[in-house]
């Protein structure tokens, strides 16, 4: 699948928002550059960062699942949760995206008992097809 190397992956909470996965937007050249990866796994639903809240705990649960088969299928060496300004799935200030960015992020490194690095990321709006993504938390 690879070739004789195999290249260092992570396995990303991304948004569904078509915006973010269009070729232009350069988001996974970006997401990879940032994770320090060659390649990341999507698991994409609406809003991924609002998965903290009580009220949509089946839909954590669904991709938390995702997430556990990827890692055990892929073995990354890395996990992020990726939230987005402008989010119709979680329409919450740029400031409270950081913080739930930052709470998912721990949430799915402990329940998933992931022992490498999660990152919290933010894709900041600049255009529908062009976004800043930084990483905003480390766990």
């Amino acid at each position: 699948m690879w070739g004789r190397r195999h290249r260092k992956i992570a396995v990303a909470l991304v948004c569904a928002d078509w915006r973010l996965h269009h070729h232009a937007s350069q988001f996974n050249r970006q997401l990879t550059r940032a994770l320090a990866v060659g390649g990341v796994d999507y698991i994409a639903v609406p809003g991924p960062d609002g998965l903290v809240r009580a009220e949509r705990n089946t839909e954590w649960q669904a991709a938390l699942g995702q997430a556990k088969l990827l890692i055990g299928a892929h073995t990354p060496v890395a996990l992020a949760v990726v939230a987005h300004e402008r989010c119709a799935g979680h329409p919450v200030s740029d400031d409270t995206h950081v913080g739930d960015a930052s709470a998912m992020a721990q949430k799915l490194k402990a329940e998933a008992e992931f022992a490498g690095p999660v990152a919290a990321m933010v894709a900041r709006y600049r255009a529908d097809l062009k976004w800043r993504v930084e990483i905003v938390n480390r766990f």
